[in-house]
């Protein structure tokens, strides 16, 4: 099982770089490297958009990071990215990296569904909508690196109906993302200074 973390993109509608906004003394980003780092044996971190900065913020957690160099084509090429790196055999957690309220316990239901359920899709739902972090197994491993970057993941995730388990959740953190100064200000609301 191998955790991919998505944080390469350009925080254009936040304005400034979302993976490094403060939250309860640390960047968003790190809340993610470590609930994921924790319960993976492997965890990788797509970067892009100036992952200069945000590397140096990862070595304290049990991740490492590799770069799409074509993050600016959008998230599928990071997804295609962060698949290439990990085991060939391995499932696939797909987290987002800027979903700093992920919890563990979200993480842990995914991880136990993966067992219980024979599934090749396993999405965490709330409040009967789709959220993060995705599971999907290697059989849909070809299938991902052979979309084109027009399409998006959604053709595997909304695609394959018949092997897809939506897996309700009591958290509604799994819906919520920060793209907007807006959003940033939501998640501050959740965390103690």
């Amino acid at each position: 099982m191998a955790g991919i973390i998505l944080a390469a993109g350009m925080s254009t509608r936040m304005g400034q770089l979302k993976q490094l906004l403060p939250l309860g003394g640390r960047a968003a980003i790190e809340w993610i490297a470590e609930v994921v780092g924790r319960r993976l044996d492997e965890v990788v971190v797509v970067l892009g958009h100036r992952a200069a900065e945000i590397a140096p913020v990862l070595a304290a957690y049990p991740v490492r990071w590799v770069i799409n160099a074509d993050y600016q084509t959008g998230m599928l090429s990071s997804m295609q990215c962060g698949v290439r790196a990990v085991d060939r055999t391995a499932d696939y957690l797909i987290c987002l990296g800027d979903q700093p309220r992920l919890s563990g316990a979200v993480v842990e239901q995914v991880l136990q569904a993966r067992k219980q359920i024979g599934a090749g899709i396993i999405i965490p739902t709330a409040n009967g909508k789709r959220g993060h972090p995705v599971l999907i197994r290697n059989t849909y491993r070809a299938k991902i690196l052979g979309l084109p970057l027009d399409v998006g993941l959604n053709a595997v995730t909304r695609g394959h109906p018949e092997d897809t388990c939506e897996l309700p959740v009591a958290e509604a953190a799994i819906l919520t993302d920060m793209d907007t100064p807006a959003d940033y200000q939501r998640e501050l609301a959740h965390w103690p200074e």
